[in-house]
């Protein structure tokens, strides 16, 4: 087994659980410190079992972030859409959210529907309509919350987004803020800033478009909990933070 396997989370659990139980049956056998006989033992099994479930590593985890986002974005390329996305909540004939990517100027948001991916009109393509590239995050979130947010508020998004930060690991910290008409949303990243500047030097037009599945995440949590479509009108990265003015549609 290499040394990395070893540093992962469920084989040092049970490393640390093995050596307190060991020092538990040295002092209880060996000394007379029977309560701290019982404290490392109890603390020993404890941390055996602490952590029993498979994690992945890190880097395996970037390239997996990484490779669905690159594929949307050659897609999005190849169909020459580079108009800012619209996070669309579930509405009407809708029951997932989606991020629509307007063909040219963003003048309305279309109707949508779950089968549509390509949204034509009379003219001929509008735009299309994609599953956010976040949606597997947030969904985790929320299944790990056990919590209805959808059409709850600000304060239910602000909820989901810190535990997508705290619970997930995502982000360092987020800010998430109304201001006059906009929706501001500030993204303080920590672990994955290298991720982020390394897509966006291959996908530059990825922040503004869809964003990244982590920056998906926040958003679709957003438009879900405050229950509009939310289209995104700017968007800057200024060292580790990454900042999005969001207006409702």
């Amino acid at each position: 087994m290499k040394n990395s396997k070893l540093l992962r989370p469920e084989y040092t659990s049970k490393m640390i659980g093995a050596v307190f139980l060991g020092m538990s049956v040295y002092l209880f056998f060996f000394t007379s410190y029977t309560n701290a006989a019982l404290g490392a033992f109890f603390i020993g099994i404890f941390t055996l079992f602490i952590i029993h479930v498979s994690t992945v590593e890190e880097d395996t985890a970037i390239a997996e972030l990484r490779s669905g986002a690159i594929s949307l974005h050659e897609l999005l390329e190849d169909l020459e859409l580079s108009g800012k996305g619209v996070v669309v909540c579930p509405r009407k004939d809708l029951t997932v959210s989606r991020i629509y990517i307007p063909a040219g100027e963003f003048d309305e948001l279309p109707d949508l529907y779950d089968e549509m991916t390509i949204v034509s009109g009379g003219r001929g393509k509008v735009g299309v309509s994609v599953v956010p590239p976040g949606k597997p995050l947030l969904d985790e979130a929320k299944q790990k919350m056990e919590y209805d947010m959808e059409g709850q508020g600000i304060e239910a998004a602000r909820e989901c987004m810190g535990y997508l930060s705290e619970g997930m690991e995502l982000a360092r910290s987020f800010s998430l803020r109304e201001e006059d008409d906009k929706i501001k949303l500030r993204i303080t990243l920590q672990k994955y800033d290298d991720y982020c500047e390394d897509l966006r030097d291959e996908a530059e037009k990825i922040c503004p478009r869809t964003g990244c599945p982590i920056c998906s995440a926040y958003l679709t949590a957003g438009s879900e909990a405050l229950s509009k479509p939310l289209k995104i009108t700017e968007f800057e990265k200024e060292e580790q933070h990454v900042k999005y003015t969001l207006e409702e549609v």
